[in-house]
Formats: C-alpha cells, structure tokens, sequence
C-alpha cells in the first residue's frame, strides 16, 4: 500500500528540487552584479537543493518498496533523468562553479 502521505512528500520534494531550478536560472544572471546577493542565493539554494535531492531518493525507494512498479520504462526514464542530473549538480557544485569563483575572484563561493 502507498501511502498518501509519503506520496506527497515525494512530490513537494520534486516540486521544491525542480521549481527552484527555475527559479534559480531565472533570478541568477540578474544577480550577478550584486555579488553578496548571489552568493547567499547559491548557498541557500545549494543546501536546498541537495536536501530536496535526498528527500526525493529516499521517499522514491519507500515508495518502490510499497508497491511502485519499478520494471516498467516510465520509472526506468525519470531515473535516467535523475541520474543525468545528479551528475550535472554535482559537477556543478564541486568543479565548475569552484573553478568560476577562482577565476573571477571569489564571484561563486
């Protein structure tokens, strides 16, 4: 059995992990010349995002193991996808936006 509760934890984690995507992509370049203010936006968001990341792995697998079918090609897609992403942050967040902040003298961190 699948419980609601749990259902929508999932969903408001995927909500919170992909709407502040958007949102992020959409308010950082307009940021970047207030230098603090980007910074606590990327902080915040960093610790957000990761938090939102772990939530969704771990009501996904609860969600799994009560009954989800997990053989089928839709979920074998979104784990893709979440796998692709994964990646993507990760490099993001411990080699691309590091090696930014370098260049540009302590823009990103």
């Amino acid at each position: 059995m699948i419980y609601p509760g749990m259902l929508f934890l999932h969903l408001l984690s995927a909500v919170a992990w992909i709407g502040g995507n958007i949102l992020f992509f959409a308010v950082a370049p307009r940021l970047r010349t207030i230098t603090p203010a980007i910074r606590v936006l990327g902080r915040t968001f960093r610790v957000l995002s990761w938090s939102a990341f772990a939530l969704l792995l771990t009501t996904g697998a609860y969600l799994v193991q009560r009954g989800w079918d997990w053989r089928g090609w839709p979920l074998s897609l979104k784990l893709t996808l979440v796998g692709i992403a994964l990646v993507l942050k990760v490099l993001h967040d411990f080699w691309i936006a590091p090696t930014a902040a370098r260049r540009k003298g302590g823009f990103f961190t």
